[in-house]
């Protein structure tokens, strides 16, 4: 700037028949076209800076990252519809200040016009203030394209997001309640049943039944029709691979149709003592889930 100022002072010399007074107003004029000019270009260059603060915020978006608030703050905390108002908000303010732009360039225009430059330098200086400020406005209609652009792609992007945190939201509801019920599922595969005692105890308690004989002669123990679980204690067949049978000294013979192949040591004659240790949960439990053992 004050090369030019300096270019238009000599110019305004060279002319060697100028008063004091008309070069003072002269190079007030100089002064005047040429702040006028830098004022403009500032505020054309802050236009594009925000245009571009925008255009990343909606790269942010496209991404499916959270915009960010004026002073760097993440948007996260807001629903899509809060954050839609954010950013139609700043392109709001962006629209605002390309009208106060324009608003400029017409003040510009209109002050420039009322110079009253008479010198071969200003007239030139006027001229090419002329058209910067053409180029100015050329600038500022692309820009009011961009926004209408901008707006477009703020009302598509939170729509789709909103479809898709939605859609997230439902896709994670049924993962849990899937989740949910593989839990239970695997829990009442797993859990099985046993119970030892004295048959005349498991009788009356109802937990076996005598079946078959004639007259009351042969009958034989059996696991009943219609059980009970709460008078079995319930184990996880994962967990529990030794059962302790309740009289260390008595002996026990399994009466239900449990594999023994699944045991560590089936004895031959079939009775048990001490504790029953199974070796292979799957083998063993598949035929029943239920586990009686009758003290002898």
């Amino acid at each position: 700037m004050k090369k030019l100022l300096l270019t238009g002072a000599l110019a305004i010399l060279a002319t060697g028949c100028v008063s004091k007074s008309e070069y003072d107003r002269q190079m007030e004029q100089v002064v005047s076209i040429s702040s006028e000019k830098d004022s403009l270009l500032k505020e054309v260059v802050a236009t594009s800076q925000f245009i571009a603060e925008v255009n990343g915020e909606l790269d942010r978006v496209k991404g499916g990252q959270a915009p960010v608030q004026a002073g760097g703050a993440e948007m996260e905390q807001l629903s899509p519809t809060q954050q839609r108002q954010a950013l139609a908000e700043r392109v709001k303010g962006l629209t605002e200040r390309l009208r106060e732009s324009e608003d400029r360039l017409a003040q510009s225009r209109k002050r420039v016009s009322q110079l009253t430059a008479t010198g071969a330098t200003m007239t030139a200086q006027m001229a090419s203030f002329d058209s910067t400020i053409k180029r100015f406005q050329v600038i500022i209609d692309n820009q009011k394209a961009e926004i209408v652009a901008l707006l477009d792609q703020v009302s598509v992007l939170t729509s789709e997001n909103m479809a898709l945190r939605e859609s997230n939201t439902v896709l994670e509801t049924q993962r849990s309640a899937l989740t949910a019920q593989t839990a239970e599922l695997t829990t009442e595969q797993n859990t099985v049943y046993w119970v030892a005692g004295k048959k005349d105890d498991l009788l009356k308690r109802g937990i076996i039944e005598q079946r078959g004989g004639m007259l009351g002669i042969g009958r034989t123990a059996v696991l009943a029709r219609t059980l009970d679980a709460g008078a079995f204690t319930a184990v996880d067949r994962t967990q529990m691979t030794r059962i302790p049978l309740p009289n260390p000294a008595k002996s026990y013979r399994i009466i239900t149709t449990n594999d023994i192949a699944g045991l560590e040591s089936p004895p031959k004659d079939g009775k048990f003592k001490g504790t029953l240790t199974i070796s292979a949960p799957g083998v063993f439990w598949r035929p029943s889930k239920f586990l009686v053992l009758v003290e002898l």
